[in-house]
């Protein structure tokens, strides 16, 4: 077992690694051969998601009520960091906030828990770098 989180962006890369083939420049996400290897780790690693919301032209993700397919349409920004806490954003939601090592079904949203204000600002920080870097557009609460 590896310790740590990796991106779903990050399989392409590696596999294309591995068969000692050329990673084009226009893939997102990085290798993680050497993580393989055993030559490097996933202690820093952020995981990054995307939610780009519930689009009424894919039926099959429509849950039955349009109450809660509004609430699908919203863009989220998530975060899971390599020390399993998981910040998930949307500006016209309730964010939430999740220790997954303690809580991993993710039960008790600990987003208003003032004990986790440097957390969360931490967090929402590094999600906006993200941002910057990917060029996402997405809008997030201010915090």
């Amino acid at each position: 077992m590896i310790p740590g989180n990796i991106s779903h962006v990050d399989l392409v890369p590696t596999l294309l690694d591995l068969i000692g083939q050329p990673i084009p420049p226009h893939l997102q996400g990085r290798s993680r051969k050497k993580v393989l290897e055993g030559n490097a780790d996933l202690a820093q690693n952020d995981v990054f998601i995307e939610w780009n919301g519930y689009h009424p032209d894919a039926p099959d993700r429509f849950l039955g009520d349009p109450r809660i397919n509004r609430m699908l349409a919203l863009p989220w920004r998530t975060v899971v960091t390599a020390d399993r806490w998981k910040l998930s954003l949307c500006a016209g939601d309730q964010s939430e906030l999740y220790d997954l090592n303690e809580d991993p079904y993710e039960l008790t949203n600990l987003y208003n828990n003032p004990d986790q204000t440097d957390r969360i600002r931490d967090m929402a920080a590094r999600l906006r770098t993200w941002q910057m870097e990917t060029s996402d557009t997405a809008p997030l609460p201010s915090y």
